[in-house]
């Protein structure tokens, strides 16, 4: 078995798992792909629990209640079409609408019959390190679904600069906004309050952080993350923005890890694609695992300020 047949073994069970997230959850009941109804599912539970944290939910009417969740889902979207210079989706497909909206409203049903669950910490912690990898895949989803625009094959690519088709800055900067437009947006315009821009308008992530460098990076992960995954699929699927990086990368590629990078051919992108989520899914399970300690605890800083408030 060749290593290049061995790296792909280990990825097959995240491409499997994209495979299942691109099917229709019910082609009769619900006919919608499973990507956009768990991603629908995941910003519905923090755009709740924002809003049950704030004391904000009964203050909501209707209309900033699923308009905030709406710029919450479709940010990132809406944000890395507009620098592509390409009409977003939702501007004329209305399935999405449907799908989002569906999703949210029975959510908030369902957690207005338990809305303790939205207040409990520690289980909200759990859900998130139990979801980690799906979150993960859902963001690299994002964020591969738009570079593919930057893709020869793409009907779009044509219509797109250049410049920016063979920047590898800008394959970062758009994974970035891809993956956090939508977050970022929300909790910079702060969609939780039913007056959105009280809290001001400066960028959640340009905002003072953590003391702590480490959970400093934790807290933009978000952010950083969406690029890194951007890199990493470019330079696995060998896209020309990424070549003279490398050709520049080779000697010390082969240097310390004695691979060949002119004798390995380039990642499918499936596989780039599931590349990118296993690293991915490895810095969201260090944030997850940290905040399940946290609530529990059992981490080193909470250690620290339970004995300060006991003395």
């Amino acid at each position: 078995m060749t290593t290049m047949s061995l790296f792909q073994q280990i990825l097959q069970p995240i491409s499997a798992g994209f495979v299942s997230l691109g099917g229709v959850v019910n082609p009769v009941v619900y006919p919608f792909p499973w990507f956009n109804t768990l991603h629908a599912a995941r910003i519905s539970l923090v755009f709740q629990t924002n809003t049950h944290k704030f004391n904000t939910h009964s203050s909501h009417g209707w209309k900033s209640y699923i308009g905030g969740f709406c710029l919450m889902c479709w940010g990132g979207m809406i944000f890395s079409h507009f620098l592509l210079n390409l009409p977003p989706p939702v501007l004329y497909a209305p399935l999405p609408w449907i799908n989002y909206i569906s999703v949210h409203l029975i959510l908030t049903f369902i957690f207005s019959l338990i809305p303790s669950v939205l207040a409990e910490t520690e289980s909200l912690a759990t859900l998130d390190f139990a979801f980690f990898p799906i979150d993960a895949m859902l963001r690299t989803g994002a964020v591969v679904g738009t570079l593919a625009h930057l893709a020869p094959g793409s009907p779009y690519y044509d219509s797109i600069n250049p410049s920016l088709v063979n920047s590898p800055l800008f394959h970062f900067i758009l994974g970035c906004t891809a993956s956090a437009g939508g977050g970022v947006t929300a909790a910079s315009l702060g969609v939780w309050n039913p007056n959105w821009g009280s809290g001001g308008f400066t960028p959640v992530f340009l905002r003072k952080g953590p003391r702590s460098p480490f959970k400093n990076i934790l807290s933009t992960l978000d952010v950083w993350g969406g690029g890194l995954v951007a890199i990493i699929y470019g330079l696995s699927t060998s896209h020309a923005a990424f070549r003279p990086v490398l050709s520049a990368l080779s000697p010390y590629i082969y240097a310390f890890f004695l691979v060949d990078m002119k004798e390995t051919k380039p990642l499918s992108p499936m596989d780039g694609k599931s590349l990118a989520a296993a690293v991915l899914m490895m810095f969201f399970g260090i944030r997850a695992f940290v905040a399940k300690m946290q609530t529990t605890g059992h981490a080193p800083n909470a250690a620290g300020e339970n004995k300060e408030k006991k003395q």
